[in-house]
């Protein structure tokens, strides 16, 4: 019995660590520059942050529903053909744009301050 409890708990250890599929409370924004945000108004921006922000609720959903996917995959790979699992590749473009627009929010948010704007 304590080797049996021994092998799940190492079974685990090794599903935990192969996919790099990401959940999207782990996913940072990307570095984005507020210049680019420069030439806009404040209501522009407003608006621009509202139409991001409704986006990444979206784009975040999209990120966990991946994850859990890739999750599910790696468990019946292990189960089934266990070299397959290094092939994954995880939710890295869902991750990817759900950063980019993490990062267009911190420059909106840049862009506003600099000019004084209300949120």
């Amino acid at each position: 019995m304590k080797y049996h409890s021994l092998a799940l708990v190492a079974a685990a250890a090794a599903l935990s660590a192969c996919s790099d599929a990401q959940k999207a409370s782990e996913v940072t924004a990307q570095y984005v520059p507020a210049t680019q945000y420069d030439r806009m108004s404040c209501r522009a921006l407003a608006e621009e942050a509202a139409r991001l922000q409704s986006s990444v609720a979206g784009m975040e959903a999209e990120v966990d529903k991946a994850y859990k996917q890739d999750k599910t995959m790696e468990a019946v790979t292990w189960i089934l053909f266990w070299p397959a699992v290094f092939a994954m590749d995880g939710n890295e473009t869902e991750a990817g744009r759900l950063a980019q627009a993490r990062g267009e929010a911190e420059a909106i948010r840049t862009a506003m301050t600099q000019k004084g704007c209300r949120a």
